[in-house]
């Protein structure tokens, strides 16, 4: 995830980031495919399996974190 935030030299104070979190088992083809084409980026939080409450607290964390 952090790999994939702009460095803060290229960033103006008008960007957003918005975040898709997925459900714990996964996203399906479909959904991913789906996803892509709609523009999003996909990005992982890791090889560990979070539940999907914790996975958007977790993203949301980095990109506090990386995006003050």
């Amino acid at each position: 995830l952090l790999a994939a935030i702009p460095a803060a030299e290229t960033r103006s104070p008008s960007d957003v980031a918005c975040l898709l979190t997925g459900p714990e088992g996964g996203w399906t083809a479909g959904e991913r495919a789906a996803a892509i084409e709609a523009g999003w980026a996909p990005v992982s939080l890791g090889p560990l399996i979070l539940r999907a409450e914790t996975a958007a607290i977790a993203a949301l964390a980095a990109l506090m974190q990386a995006w003050p």
